[in-house]
């Protein structure tokens, strides 16, 4: 049985279920949407279909016909069992045919149903009903879209990703912070808030500086603010550095993508975690922090139903306006005060890969 496995691989979701189901047993590749290369199970690097493309990814409104035209071509000539496409894409519909020509699973991020419009969710219709399978990282996105798609619940799961960089942190958890400060570039003697965690425009980063920045200066001098901007949307990236620029804050901007130990200790050197983005699923990036001690103050509107029936400790608040004085509060209330010491066990039982990993075999069967 071999899988193909269709995912952005900046993003680690794809990349690590290949991973695990492979250390399963299973014979699983993972294209990446973006440059079309194809990764096999040994991890031997394809760049043919990528080179094809290549010169056709510049074109505008048109380049998109040319990806799908070369994902059908890796289908076609590849002869998968099973497709995954991560993220459901309307575009998908043009090469369905060779999607469905197998098992076809649709797997849901959040971000993907949440921001799309009443229209596209009508032409996505027949992607899920050539689906034999749609896949969600927690039951409340599973719900709203058999809310909206009423059709499709016996062909519908909860498959929770898991999340390896959780294994990193465990390893690299009993380095001093200063140290891992020091490594990385940080202040060792500041509190350390990193906000967001990629450069997409959702994150809403200029509205969490113009909170930062309505502290009173002797709050600001005792804080370092770190932006992780390593993968994302590049425009938006330039937009928030040339925002800082101006702005007299201690700030550091990360912008090389991170994997492994670098991954966990820029979450092991953090203390405080602003999320606040305008929607989501099931944060990843989230967890690791919440995972790594850090306190993380997110959104209430924000689908977490998931980290409060577990009991996560967090803070919630209701309006991103309110973020400024959540901070004050926190940082003059002393921040190693506040209790973060069940999130561990919490986070693990619901992200190790080894509690998650057996609902994607199910799938796949």
């Amino acid at each position: 049985m071999k899988i193909l496995i269709i995912a952005n691989s900046k993003i680690v979701f794809g990349k690590e279920l290949k991973s695990e189901l492979i250390n399963k047993g299973l014979d699983v590749s993972l294209l990446d949407f973006e440059s079309l290369t194809l990764y096999n199970r040994s991890d031997f690097k394809n760049d043919r279909y990528g080179s094809l493309f290549k010169k056709f990814k510049s074109i505008p409104k048109l380049s998109m016909f040319f990806r799908m035209w070369y994902i059908k071509k890796v289908i076609q000539e590849n002869d998968f069992d099973i497709v995954n496409i991560h993220m459901s894409r309307w575009f998908y519909i043009i090469i369905l045919p060779w999607l469905a020509r197998e098992k076809f699973i649709v797997t849901f991020y959040g971000s993907d149903f949440y921001r799309t419009s009443g229209f596209i969710k009508k032409i996505q219709t027949n992607l899920y009903k050539k689906a034999d399978a749609i896949t969600f990282t927690n039951p409340l996105t599973k719900n709203s879209f058999l809310k909206y798609y009423k059709d499709f619940e016996s062909k519908s799961h909860v498959c929770r990703f898991g999340l390896k960089t959780l294994y990193f942190i465990d390893k690299n958890r009993k380095i001093d912070k200063k140290s891992l400060r020091d490594s990385l570039g940080y202040n060792k003697e500041k509190i350390v808030i990193t906000c967001g965690h990629n450069s997409t425009k959702e994150q809403q980063h200029d509205k969490i500086i113009d909170n930062i920045l309505k502290l009173p200066t002797e709050l600001l001098d005792k804080i370092q603010f770190v932006f992780p901007m390593t993968y994302g949307n590049d425009l938006n990236r330039q937009k928030v550095k040339n925002i800082l620029k101006q702005k007299n804050l201690d700030y550091i901007v990360l912008e090389e993508f991170l994997y492994g130990d670098d991954n966990a200790n820029i979450k092991l050197a953090s203390d405080i975690m602003i999320n606040m983005l305008e929607t989501d699923s099931f944060s990843g990036s989230m967890q690791e922090f919440l995972y790594a001690n850090n306190i993380v103050i997110t959104g209430s509107w924000l689908p977490y139903e998931v980290f409060d029936d577990a009991g996560v400790q967090y803070i919630k608040i209701d309006n991103i306006d309110e973020l400024s004085f959540k901070l004050a509060e926190l940082i003059n209330s002393d921040i190693k005060t506040y209790d973060t010491s069940k999130n561990q066990k919490i986070i693990s039982e619901l992200s190790l890969w080894d509690n998650t990993i057996q609902s994607w075999v199910d799938i796949y069967k």
